[in-house]
């Protein structure tokens, strides 16, 4: 039986005569049990902990951590046993009885014949951390993607080491073209010869290989919305002139456009009080997002707020933007309104630059302040799709407009759901949602 990776779909192959014996269903998810597991092992900067050499090749089953649901233990701790990762790296003691099955590592792999480099050819040491943004769908190396980096000059002949650590959630099988290299384990010199290596979160690797073919080769993670997004880098050993590339300099600026281009999203509420929406034109690090609220009436009026800005850090919690923002509305003369800092509100007619920050909270609550361009100041606390249930969503907004909202979501299909929300100027909604 094969099934991708959130078991939402399988396929079978039956192999030999007789009586066919299918495979049991496999259980659902245990995703939430899982990720509880994986923000334990989560410093409050968002960085993993890092166990250096003493996690390596697999030999700690994440598995088990990251898919509790594989060791068959109604609440997902049979294969930890309820143990503290972090108490022992001793693994002897995992024998069959704290284990419905067995899971391969890399150190018990070891190759049949001496795959030990010479040492007389000099070595050359690259260090990569595995990064990225699971939010944004940003994956890198080092925090930078492959637009953002040069080519790694590498000599005919040299031996070249790489030290791999792993400081995201997910699992990387980082693949290299033109080469089979060693994976050093506890083999030695008969470390085995692989050209894919799946390195766990935590996880920190050595691999090297003798560079003695000339010719740009490319390194990469081979999940493949992993390596498009930008996490993969190029080797260039040699001065290997390729005659199918007569500008290689083109060449490769075409290639590194894979890895930072600009994707669009845009949803909209068509509900009884209004509507509301917002777009987005994003890539890597740059954001150009507009949002709007569009009343029935003068009085609910119509808004629009547009922001662009750039991510700044490792984990692209801050985002320092510029902005315009637009109002209209009729409220009556003696209407006069005030923020909590005292200063009078102008949404009757408003069309003010800004300039302010995103920052994000722990619970993934973004904060922002803004300063408009007539001195108004505003702060504001707002998160949209708060999982209550698998199709449940959650949102709220609050800022010192003395503006708020509420509302939820329930997804119906992959691009329409039915929501319903109240909000501070337009009232209860109830409606359809449509994204893209």
């Amino acid at each position: 039986m094969v099934t991708p990776e959130d078991r939402t779909e399988s396929a079978s192959i039956y192999i030999g005569e007789g009586r066919k014996v299918p495979h049991p269903p496999l259980p659902k998810l245990k995703y939430f049990e899982g990720m509880k597991m994986m923000n334990d092992m989560m410093k409050m900067n968002g960085d993993m902990k890092d166990m250096g050499m003493k996690m390596s090749l697999q030999k700690m089953d994440m598995n088990s951590v990251m898919y509790p649901e594989i060791t068959g233990d109604k609440n997902g701790n049979k294969a930890m046993g309820k143990m503290d990762m972090y108490s022992s790296m001793d693994h002897s003691a995992h024998d069959m009885s704290s284990y419905d099955i067995v899971t391969l590592n890399y150190d018990m792999l070891k190759s049949p014949y001496n795959t030990e480099l010479s040492k007389d050819q000099p070595v050359k040491e690259v260090t990569f951390t595995l990064t990225g943004n699971m939010n944004r769908y940003v994956w890198s190396m080092d925090n930078k993607v492959l637009s953002e980096v040069d080519k790694i000059p590498v000599k005919k002949g040299e031996i070249l080491r790489i030290k791999l650590f792993n400081n995201s959630m997910m699992r990387h099988p980082m693949h290299l073209h033109g080469f089979d290299f060693r994976v050093l384990n506890s083999n030695g010199i008969q470390s085995p010869l692989k050209n894919v290596i799946d390195i766990m979160p935590m996880e920190t690797n050595i691999i090297e290989f003798a560079a003695n073919t000339e010719g740009d080769w490319f390194f990469h993670c081979h999940i493949m919305y992993h390596m498009m997004a930008g996490m993969n880098r190029v080797f260039a050993v040699g001065d290997y002139q390729n005659p199918n590339l007569p500008n290689k300099e083109k060449a490769y600026k075409k290639l590194q456009k894979e890895s930072n281009g600009w994707h669009f999203m845009a949803e909209n509420d068509f509900a009884t009080n209004g509507n509301d929406g917002q777009a987005m034109l994003q890539n890597t690090r740059w954001k150009l997002s507009t949002e709007w609220r569009l009343g029935y009436n003068n009085r609910h009026g119509y808004e629009t707020e547009t922001h662009f800005g750039r991510y700044i850090g490792k984990m692209q919690w801050f985002l320092p933007f510029v902005g315009f923002d637009w109002r209209y509305r009729e409220f009556g003369s003696h209407e006069i309104e005030k923020n909590m800092f005292g200063q009078k509100n102008t949404k009757n007619k408003r069309a003010k630059l800004s300039a302010g920050f995103v920052y994000t909270l722990p619970m993934l609550v973004d904060f922002q302040a803004e300063v408009y361009s007539d001195g108004i100041v505003r702060l504001q606390l707002a998160r949209e799709d708060i999982p209550l249930t698998a199709r449940l969503r959650g949102a709220f907004m609050v800022n010192t407009d003395k503006e708020y909202m509420g509302g939820l979501k329930y997804i119906l299909t992959r691009n329409i759901a039915a929501t319903t929300h109240y909000d501070s100027d337009m009232g209860w909604g109830f409606g359809l949602n449509l994204s893209y």
